[in-house]
């Protein structure tokens, strides 16, 4: 085969998933399995949501509303925002892809941190746009300082992730309004929000980033977490309208589907499903925090679904990764420059108290 892959694609090293919960179900023997390793929603999904999947089945031989009318509605009607003010795509990573895609060329860079949600770093490189990635503080947040001080005449796009996916740590209102003073209004500034619901209940304070009066911040939301519809794969972007505008001009015609689009609708009408999530992730919480002083066990507070615990070395994280994997307990070890800690998601109160047992017997 003589045709020539790009450079910036032929680096990048292809996803390798793992296997399937069933394959290693009949690998393991489990009787029973906690899966808290992709921060998911283990209590289920929303009825209502549910329903209305079936219902927009119906329908299934045509193509979907290519500009999600109904979502956009309803989420314009949710945050006091214009329709044209928000952009759907497959899940919120989807709507960040869309944003290097349109805003990003040449000499341009993706200045963000290290130590954050994995997938971004790609994104950047599928698009052949330099990505710079800056230390993290030592207590494992995002370091606005150093990022500030890394803005140069390149940097089109800043990604900050609140909270930052696996560290759990938040960024301040101060901190961020003091950021955003300190940021050209040139440079789109991407805050991604994906674990709002929880962490608005962790923390009485917790940044709004839809409220802040800066026009060059896209805030990123997902439905794949709170709301329990991480499959179907629905997220949405909000930002000022030429921003919005740039979006919709790369993004794949029919995307999102006209499934993902219902689920979106129904989640956004069952308030109680997205109220006892947000219980049970706050109860949950106390609970692995207890049980992780007790095992002494450190860990990282955190103000999303799921805490990042750190261990020695990685080879004792792979050393308790293993022991877990074989009593059914699916965590997930994380990577250089963290690849000395555990992410643990919450999970339903059995899960947490199976993963507590497991950790006590390892331990």
């Amino acid at each position: 085969m003589n045709i020539q892959i790009p450079d910036h694609i032929a680096a990048i090293k292809s996803y390798q998933p793992g296997k399937t919960i069933p394959q290693l179900q009949e690998e393991y023997g489990w009787k029973k399995v906690a899966i808290l390793w992709n921060n998911e929603n283990t209590l289920g999904y929303s009825p209502k949501s549910k329903q209305a999947v079936i219902d927009a089945y119906e329908s299934i031989n045509y193509y979907p509303d290519p500009v999600s009318r109904d979502l956009k509605a309803a989420l314009a009607k949710r945050y006091g925002k214009s329709e044209n003010q928000i952009f759907m795509g497959n899940g919120s990573e989807s709507v960040l892809m869309h944003a290097i895609r349109a805003m990003c060329t040449g000499e341009d860079e993706f200045l963000t941190s290290e130590g954050g949600f994995v997938i971004i770093y790609n994104w950047a490189r599928i698009n052949n746009v330099r990505c710079v990635a800056m230390p993290m503080t030592e207590d494992y947040a995002f370091d606005l300082e150093a990022i500030k001080s890394r803005i140069n005449r390149n940097t089109k796009v800043i990604y900050l992730a609140n909270v930052n996916n696996p560290t759990g740590t938040m960024i301040t209102q101060e901190e961020l309004d003091s950021f955003m003073q300190h940021v050209p209004d040139h440079i789109l500034v991407i805050v991604d929000e994906a674990y709002f619901e929880y962490s608005e209940a962790l923390h009485p304070d917790f940044p709004n980033s839809l409220e802040m009066d800066y026009p060059n911040i896209l805030t990123l939301r997902t439905f794949s977490k709170a709301y329990g519809i991480a499959g179907v794969r629905l997220g949405f972007g909000i930002g000022h309208e030429k921003i919005i505008d740039a979006l919709n001009k790369v993004k794949l015609t029919f995307e999102p589907t006209a499934l993902a689009q219902a689920a979106g609708i129904g989640a956004l009408q069952d308030t109680a499903f997205l109220k006892k999530s947000i219980d049970n992730n706050t109860q949950q919480l106390k609970y692995l925090y207890k049980e992780f002083d007790r095992l002494g066990i450190r860990y990282v507070p955190s103000y999303a679904n799921f805490v990042m615990t750190v261990w020695k070395d990685k080879d004792e994280v792979m050393k308790v990764f293993n022991a877990l994997m074989e009593r059914g307990v699916l965590v997930r070890p994380l990577y250089d420059p963290i690849s000395h800690c555990i992410r643990i998601s919450v999970g339903r109160p059995e899960e947490n108290q199976m993963c507590i047992q497991a950790l006590e017997e390892v331990l």
